[in-house]
């Protein structure tokens, strides 16, 4: 019996342990059922690169696949924001502490600058990095870069709230 492909490729040096942490919590992309939100990590071939616990920052490798292009034969704003909701929320997991971001919180605010296209097939690097982590909010800044030429393609800065206490009932009932 064959074993499913890894959600997300690793690089093929070995992985520290802050690494290694955070391409495990990227391993639970892709894998929700098709009820779920979520982004197809095999069409991207969606590859962790590296991860920095200080400063937080994490990187992936991705080429854009037909079906997350616009009819333009571009990235679709709406998927590039997706990627950046997401992966961004990969580094914040991978720096949270029990009660602060554990479960990675949810999305206050999302912006996206779009700079120039990325055309389908174009391979890109994804960088996300923590900018502030408090108690109750959290601010991650990434970028998409082509690979080829290090052009910015799409800049975001992504806000989140801490929802730890809902999920460990500690909080009042409305």
């Amino acid at each position: 019996m064959a074993s499913n492909p890894p959600a997300v490729l690793a690089p093929s040096r070995p992985l520290d342990e802050f690494e290694q942490k955070v391409y495990e919590i990227s391993q639970r992309l892709g894998t929700h059922d098709t009820e779920g939100w979520d982004i197809d990590t095999q069409a991207l071939r969606l590859t962790f690169e590296s991860a920095t616990q200080s400063p937080p920052q994490v990187n992936y490798l991705l080429t854009i696949a037909p079906k997350h292009c616009n009819m333009l034969g571009n990235l679709h704003g709406g998927c590039a924001a997706t990627l950046f909701d997401v992966l961004s929320s990969m580094i914040l997991i991978g720096v949270s502490k029990p009660g602060l971001f554990a479960y990675g919180g949810v999305s206050r605010h999302l912006d996206v600058t779009y700079i120039r296209p990325v055309p389908v097939g174009t391979t890109v690097r994804l960088t996300s990095r923590v900018v502030h982590v408090g108690r109750r909010l959290a601010l991650m800044r990434s970028e998409i870069v082509r690979l080829e030429d290090g052009g910015i393609c799409m800049v975001s800065d992504h806000e989140k709230a801490n929802t730890d206490g809902d999920f460990e009932g500690d909080r009042g009932k409305l």
